[in-house]
């Protein structure tokens, strides 16, 4: 699965655009799987610790969160909090093996900055 994610300048705006949009039949209305946020907010979520965990998860497949605070020279606490925030917004899952907790991608990610809406 294929995961967008839009920067857009302005929420209020972008919504505007895309109910027009789908008013007109510009737009189907089979929605597309994507998190839209403006600057500000994708640059808190997608921080670099995050950023790195994600790679770190892409590369290394399936590892505890314990393997990959250690990885990532990271405490466990940490490693934890963000992989649990990161799986609230559902770029990740979490499977339970036995007392480990095995995080993975969702899927594929893809960022579009540079759209009109």
């Amino acid at each position: 699965m294929k995961y967008k994610i839009k920067i857009v300048d302005s929420l209020k705006e972008y919504n505007k655009d895309i109910n027009r949009r789908l008013k007109t039949g510009e737009l189907e209305k089979k929605p597309e799987r994507a998190l839209v946020m403006t600057p500000a907010v994708f640059s808190k979520v997608f921080s670099p610790e995050r950023m790195r965990l994600l790679r770190t998860l892409h590369r290394s497949g399936k590892k505890n969160i314990y393997q990959l605070a250690k990885d990532l020279d990271k405490p466990y606490e940490v490693v934890y909090r963000n992989i649990r925030y990161l799986e609230g917004i559902g770029l990740l899952k979490i499977e339970s093996r036995g007392r480990d907790k095995i995080p993975s991608l969702v899927g594929n990610l893809s960022v579009d900055m540079l759209s009109a809406a």
